[in-house]
């Protein structure tokens, strides 16, 4: 039995989000730019994502410790994205 009370439909929605997006990629992967813009999009939401920590650490009862961690967790990831989309671009102009 599904109990529907418990059902959030924000989760429904986030998980066809993600379902679309892969498709989309799916589909157009093999293309540089596509690989390219998803690098840099990535890394540009994961530095936002780490204003958004600084902003709640400072303006709100998140812990500046755990804020911190969850920065540069995020900050490690924006720079792996750029890295691979430098060197995947290198690697495509070579071809």
């Amino acid at each position: 039995m599904i109990y529907l009370d418990y059902f959030n439909w924000q989760y429904f929605f986030e998980i066809v989000f993600w379902v679309l997006v892969y498709f989309i990629l799916k589909r157009y992967w093999t293309k540089p730019r596509v690989r390219t813009m998803y690098a840099y999009i990535v890394a540009v939401l994961n530095l936002l994502v780490v204003g958004f920590f600084a902003y709640i650490s400072m303006f709100s009862s998140f812990k500046i410790l755990d804020a911190f961690a969850f920065s540069f967790l995020h900050t490690m990831v924006a720079f792996v994205m750029i890295t691979l989309a430098i060197i995947s671009k290198k690697m495509d102009d070579n071809i």
